[in-house]
């Protein structure tokens, strides 16, 4: 998957680096974001032997938050500040083990709609393509505080 993106305007791109920045999950994974894009994102995830399975590889379901998070990050570029989107749906399948990696995780936005959206990911160790997902968010309004 080759997605020519558009690049975030600075603010677009500090708006979602903030978000990032506040995001436990990807602090404690040590995920690296090289590159965001209008719709799209990069996330890098370096192996940690505590996250392999008994046979020592990368448990499938690291990987697949891997590409979670990239996907809602790609769709949190197209997202209004105030809504909210949340994972619906996902299909990843898993095509090569994970020995080592890193491994990248690279999605884009193949639909943004207005009430749900559309995220394809391909994830890579290496040259070796591992898993490709293709995930539904639907979009949300923030309740009015209490």
């Amino acid at each position: 998957m080759h997605t020519p993106y558009e690049p975030l305007t600075p603010e677009q791109e500090a708006a979602v680096r903030a978000r990032i920045t506040h995001n436990p999950f990807i602090a404690s994974m040590g995920i690296q974001v090289p590159t965001l894009g209008l719709g799209y994102a990069h996330f890098v995830m370096p192996f940690q032997p505590g996250l392999a399975n008994s046979i020592g590889l990368l448990q499938g379901g690291m990987i697949a938050a891997l590409a979670d998070e990239a996907v809602a990050y790609a769709l949190w570029s197209l997202v209004p500040e105030g809504e909210l989107i949340s994972t619906v749906e996902m299909k990843i399948n898993f095509l090569a083990p994970v020995r080592q990696g890193p491994i990248e995780a690279k999605a884009c936005i193949a639909k943004r709609g207005r009430t749900i959206s559309l995220g394809e990911v391909e994830v890579w160790e290496q040259a070796q393509l591992v898993a490709k997902g293709l995930f539904t968010y639907i979009h949300l309004q923030p309740r009015p505080a209490a």
